[in-house]
């Protein structure tokens, strides 16, 4: 168990440096372009922990001196769970060249010594930033970075059970994260075009930004990060329930409720205005429900055993919905922008009912064909 734990140490600790060195470096560049008067050669570091912090979607309260950018934080870029990932598969590389994995036992054991040890430096690190202008309750910071490394460990590793299709419910809960992956990327390219056709209003709203030249690669690389939450919130428009910018706002087909913008590039991809003809994207779900209906009168036979999975299918797929709508949305450091990204209570339900309503169509269509067909006959 020590050698276990000095190694999980080892690696946990270069883990977290390999992910502020890079941090530290883009904030003391632009801290010194900047040219502030007032702050130190400390303010870059504690910007790297918070950016570490972030990237791990950590809340943070915000109090500065400046009321426009005082609040909280929890509108975090999805992407930036890709950092934790990629240090987590590596340092359990290592433990596994250092220590030797044969059994999934061993390769589970080490996993949990390393984000045990590497959740609890970065608390130790988090308490040593925050402070009276930036907060972080202590006591959330360790759990979360415990399960972002777990979850990204087990991924990386391949630990997660491999039970086979045995059960309805396995079929069901691999097709639906397939389906969910398969509509993100579909209102990724929705979301592409929309930037294309606006290029002009993202060209605007980053000359307002004017973040010069190492400003502005740090501004880009954190737009890129944020992505899939465009994604998301462009898939939650095509299904109608509509995407918030603030208080008292909302934009879905039919409605475009928007005065003003924040100074972000990417939401230079808003519609104008009420855009109804944008509702037909949602045939494109309702197909989707076509094709699960489709997929499961041939894999079941029995009626029980297609209602179980059916129904185990809309039950994950509004449990991942659910998942994905409120990590990409939330506080975007004002009052004013409470609640940013999409309707993440509306969202679930809005692609529930039209997935269910293309399960729907595929099973009942031809019944309902049928008896109309055979009332004429009758007459």
């Amino acid at each position: 168990m020590l050698p276990l734990l000095k190694v999980a140490f080892g690696q946990g600790l270069r883990g977290i440096i390999l992910i502020l060195l890079p941090l530290a470096f883009i904030s003391l560049i632009t801290w010194a372009t900047a040219g502030s008067s007032t702050g130190n050669t400390a303010d870059p570091m504690r910007a790297a922990i918070w950016f570490f912090l972030i990237a791990h979607h950590i809340p943070l309260d915000l109090s500065l001196s400046n009321e426009t950018i005082s609040g909280r934080l929890t509108f975090f870029p999805i992407g930036a769970l890709i950092i934790p990932f990629l240090v987590i598969k590596n340092a359990l590389l290592r433990m596994s060249e250092r220590l030797g994995a044969s059994r999934a036992s061993e390769k589970r054991a080490q996993l949990l010594a390393l984000s045990f040890t590497y959740s609890l430096l970065g608390t130790l690190l988090s308490l040593a930033s925050l402070g009276s202008t930036v907060k972080a309750p202590f006591y959330i910071v360790f759990p979360i970075l415990f399960l972002v490394s777990l979850v990204s460990g087990y991924i990386a590793s391949n630990l997660l059970p491999d039970q086979g299709m045995q059960f309805p419910w396995q079929r069901a809960l691999k097709l639906a994260a397939l389906l969910v992956l398969a509509l993100v990327g579909f209102a990724g390219l929705v979301f592409s075009f929309s930037l294309i056709w606006h290029f002009d209003t993202v060209l605007d709203l980053t000359r307002v930004i004017e973040p010069g030249v190492f400003g502005g690669l740090a501004f880009l690389f954190i737009q890129i990060l944020y992505l899939p939450n465009f994604f998301i919130s462009t898939l939650s428009y095509i299904a109608g329930s509509g995407v918030v910018i603030g208080n008292e706002t909302w934009l879905n087909p039919f409605v475009h409720r928007l005065d003003e913008i924040p100074a972000i590039s990417l939401l230079g991809g808003l519609p104008v205005e009420a855009q109804p003809s944008f509702i037909l994207l949602a045939l494109v779900i309702v197909g989707l429900g076509i094709v699960i209906g489709k997929y499961g009168v041939s894999k079941y036979q029995d009626q029980v055993e297609l209602r179980r999975f059916l129904l185990a299918f809309l039950g994950f797929t509004a449990g991942l919905t659910l998942f994905i709508a409120r990590a990409s949305s939330g506080e975007l450091l004002s009052p004013n922008l409470e609640s940013v990204g999409p309707h993440w209570y509306l969202m679930p339900l809005a692609l529930t009912l039209e997935i269910g309503l293309g399960v729907a169509i595929f099973l009942y269509m031809p019944i309902a064909i049928s008896k109309v067909r055979n009332f004429r006959l009758a007459k």
